[in-house]
C-alpha cells in the first residue's frame, strides 16, 4: 500500500483473522486484583485454562506492575506484584507444565539520562507465582535479554504465539520511528537477542499517518499468528461518561516491508463501556481453535480513578 523498506522476512505462509469476522467477548467489567490501577495487557496460558492481565497505576513513573490471573471469565485467582520493570502494554505467556508458567515482560524501567522519561531496555521472564513480589532490579529470579540488535534503541514489547512458539519484539529502532522481528522463542532463550540470533522476520512499522490515524491514536498492544502481525490503536474519552473514541485492529504482514499493511478494521466493540480505552492483544489457543483476543480498560469511577477489564475476540480464519 504504501513505499517499502529495507526488511529481512523468511516466514511461512498462515491463514489470517477476518477482522471483521464473528467472535465473542469470555470476559466482560470484571475488576482486577487491583481496582485502582488500570489493565494494560493480557496473555492466555492455553495449557492450564488461565488469562493473565498486567495492571499499572495511572501517572505512574516507577514501571511498577500488579499481575493478575484469571480464569477465562475473568474471575481473579491470584496475583503477583513487580517493581521497576515497564508500563506493562504488551507482555507473553508461557506456558510451564508446573501451572506456573514464565511471564514475559520489557524491564529495566529507569531514565537513561537525566534529561530524558523513564522507559524500558530489556524484555525478561519471569516465574508466575501468586502471591509473589519480585523486583527487577534486586531480586533473583529474572531472566534478562538485552537486545543488542544494531538498530535498536529501546521501549522493547514482547508477545508470544502460542502455536508456533515465536517471540514477536516491538521496538524504537534507529532507521525507522518503530520497528517488529521476529524469532524462534528457542533461539532467544539459547543464545539472546543480537545481530547474530537467527531472525525470522524484521521490518519498520507503518507510522500513524501511513495508517490514516491520528496521533492520538495511541498503539495499544500487539500480537501474531503465523506470517501475520495485528496491533490496537485508540485512546480514552476525555470523561468517562462522554462517548467512546474510535478504535481500530491493523493486521500486517511480516513478509512485507516499510509502511505496507494488510487491513485496517475500526471496531465498536465495547462502545457502551465507560471510559473505553483499547489496552492489549493476544492469541487465545483455545479448544475450538486460534482466536484474535483484545482487551478494552473501562474506567468506572474517579477520584479515586476505578477500572475494570474486558477481553473480545475475533476466530474467523481465512487465507
Amino acid at each position: 500500500m504504501f513505499a517499502a523498506g529495507p526488511a529481512h522476512a523468511d516466514v511461512d505462509p498462515s491463514q489470517y483473522f477476518v477482522l471483521e469476522g464473528a467472535g465473542g467477548d469470555p470476559v466482560v467489567r470484571k475488576t482486577l486484583h487491583q481496582p485502582y490501577w488500570a489493565m494494560q495487557s493480557f496473555a492466555f496460558d492455553h495449557v492450564h485454562g488461565h488469562i493473565y492481565f498486567v495492571q499499572t497505576k495511572p501517572g505512574s513513573t516507577n514501571g511498577d506492575l500488579w499481575v493478575s490471573r484469571t480464569d477465562l471469565s475473568g474471575n481473579v485467582l491470584g496475583s503477583m506484584a513487580l517493581h521497576s520493570f515497564d508500563h506493562g502494554s504488551s507482555m507473553g505467556i508461557q506456558p510451564d507444565a508446573s501451572g506456573s508458567p514464565y511471564v514475559w515482560l520489557a524491564g529495566d524501567w529507569r531514565k537513561p539520562d537525566p534529561d530524558t522519561a523513564p522507559n524500558s531496555h530489556t524484555i525478561c521472564r519471569i516465574k508466575y507465582k501468586d502471591g509473589g513480589l519480585i523486583d527487577y532490579h534486586t531480586s533473583p529470579g529474572v531472566s534478562e535479554f538485552n537486545i543488542g540488535l544494531s538498530d535498536f534503541v529501546d521501549c522493547p514489547r514482547p508477545s508470544i504465539d502460542p502455536y508456533t512458539n515465536r517471540l514477536l519484539v516491538r521496538y524504537m529502532g534507529t532507521t525507522s520511528p518503530w520497528r517488529l522481528a521476529l524469532f524462534n522463542l528457542s533461539d532467544v532463550l539459547a543464545g539472546g537477542i543480537h545481530d547474530d540470533t537467527p531472525v525470522l522476520a524484521k521490518r519498520a512499522l507503518p507510522t500513524n499517518a501511513q495508517l490514516g490515524l491520528a496521533e492520538s491514536d495511541h498503539f495499544q498492544g500487539l500480537t501474531s499468528y503465523g506470517q501475520y502481525v495485528y496491533l490496537s490503536y485508540g485512546g480514552p474519552p476525555a470523561k468517562p461518561s462522554d462517548p467512546a473514541k474510535p478504535s481500530y485492529l491493523v493486521r500486517l504482514d511480516m513478509n512485507q516491508t516499510g509502511g505496507q499493511y494488510n487491513e485496517k478494521f475500526p471496531t465498536g466493540a465495547g462502545n457502551s463501556l465507560p471510559g473505553r480505552e483499547p489496552q492489549g492483544m493476544a492469541i487465545w489457543r483455545s479448544s475450538a481453535g486460534p482466536r484474535l483476543a483484545f482487551g478494552f480498560s473501562s474506567k468506572i469511577a474517579v477520584s479515586p480513578d476505578e477500572f475494570q477489564a474486558t477481553v473480545f475476540y475475533k476466530s474467523d480464519l481465512a487465507g
